[in-house]
């Protein structure tokens, strides 16, 4: 039998936490190139980001769950995904994606 790796839940929140701030950040790229008229699919990249940044949490909280308490990358995932929500949050809520 395959042996389960140790952190297989929270390399791919990590992988997702890169892509989804890549993601945020092309999106604000496009959003300031544009003067504000970026139309839809700007929106709906920072809304994809923003799903992506619950999935990640998910993921991490899944590894956190499975391994226990005693590993703390799980929980660091979990915090940077919490900070990554907030800006996306905060940057949505502002109107600038």
């Amino acid at each position: 039998m395959m042996k389960k790796g140790k952190y297989t839940f929270s390399l791919v929140s990590l992988a997702v936490l890169a892509l989804e701030l890549a993601l945020a950040g092309f999106s604000l790229y496009r959003a300031v190139l544009s003067y504000g008229n970026s139309g839809l699919e700007t929106g709906c990249m920072g809304l994809l980001a923003f799903l992506m940044g619950i999935m990640g949490f998910r993921m991490a909280w899944m590894d956190r769950k499975l391994l226990g308490r005693q590993y703390h990358f799980p929980a660091v995932m979990m915090i940077l995904h919490v900070f990554a929500l907030i800006l996306l949050a905060s940057v949505y809520m502002l109107g600038a994606v």
